[in-house]
């Protein structure tokens, strides 16, 4: 047995991205991809900086396909490798929002974080690149809405703060899914902001994924672009045990994959990042692999906006 397995040849796509990322610098590629391997900010357990170079070792793995059977064969994928890790928080921020730049160029911006901090600088670069409004749609467990967590206002449970005092952003174009965590001074502050969208994962639960989506949509339909925040910890630890805070109740990949698919085809949605994967904590790497079924459901949509063959 071990000799006929030895000759077998590997498959085409036995390369990073399955093959479809570009080894030329033509620029003219439909998706920016970006490393942030920062994990830093976290209140819990670490990891999450390791997950940009585990993901990507993992997609040769992954055919280049949808779950319906959507080619992504012809999707050309620019991958910009990782920001480099600096001791201080300005100056790291800085540099991502700059990097963050380059992906943004492109049709559509896929970033690798990281614990959930990073989408602070990465949410600054994608609002100056639009001249309206930037719509966000937050996916987590967690509010993040602290003013200051733990002594820093950089923590990742200040994320959605800092976003929310960004010119280009407006709490009426801010929505949450999968909340099933609260702290008191961010209930004070959806208080003072009752525009602000708030799905929680029992409402998921209860009302089932179509209505969600569809309030989701109808509360983003006026930005300009949209930009989609995905923790990993929406999911209910069953489906990614691999984060720094797991909470109990979460949202099934099943759920999760319905409502990215029907925002991606309604709304603007010009860029995405998927945080707090932690690798470590998750030796299986079923949370890793989730984040990859995300991804690649993702690049079916731009694949199909672009007007490109839907299947093979």
């Amino acid at each position: 047995m071990a000799e006929i397995m030895s000759g077998r040849t590997a498959p085409p796509h036995r390369h990073i991205w399955s093959g479809l990322a570009s080894v030329s610098s033509a620029g003219d590629e439909a998706v920016g991809i970006l490393g942030i391997p920062f994990d830093g900010a976290s209140s819990f357990r670490r990891g999450s900086a390791e997950a940009p170079d585990r993901i990507r070792s993992l997609t040769p793995h992954c055919a280049p396909f949808t779950e319906d059977g959507a080619q992504l064969a012809g999707l050309r994928l620019r991958d910009y490798g990782n920001v480099a890790a600096s001791p201080s928080w300005e100056r790291f921020a800085n540099s991502v929002s700059e990097a963050a730049l380059r992906a943004l160029a492109h049709r559509f911006a896929l970033f690798l974080g990281g614990d959930h901090s990073v989408t602070i600088p990465l949410v600054a670069a994608a609002a100056g690149t639009v001249s309206g409004q930037l719509g966000i749609l937050h996916l987590d467990a967690h509010l993040d809405l602290m003013d200051t967590f733990e002594g820093s206002p950089w923590s990742h449970a200040c994320t959605a703060r800092r976003v929310l005092e960004l010119p280009q952003t407006d709490p009426s174009l801010m929505v949450f899914v999968g909340t099933r965590s609260w702290l008191g001074r961010e209930k004070d502050l959806l208080s003072a902001h009752p525009q602000v969208g708030v799905h929680t994962a029992r409402d998921v639960f209860v009302n089932g994924v179509g209505p969600i989506a569809e309030a989701v949509c109808r509360q983003l339909e006026n930005a300009e672009a949209v930009y989609v925040t995905i923790d990993i910890d929406v999911l209910d630890p069953a489906y990614a045990p691999g984060t720094g805070t797991p909470e109990a109740g979460g949202l099934s990949t099943r759920e999760l994959l319905e409502l990215l698919r029907f925002v991606l085809r309604t709304l603007p949605v010009r860029a995405l990042d998927i945080v707090e994967v932690s690798p470590p904590l998750d030796p299986s790497d079923v949370t890793s692999f989730a984040a990859i079924k995300l991804i690649y459901e993702a690049l079916g949509a731009i694949r199909a906006e672009l007007g490109q063959p839907a299947s093979g």
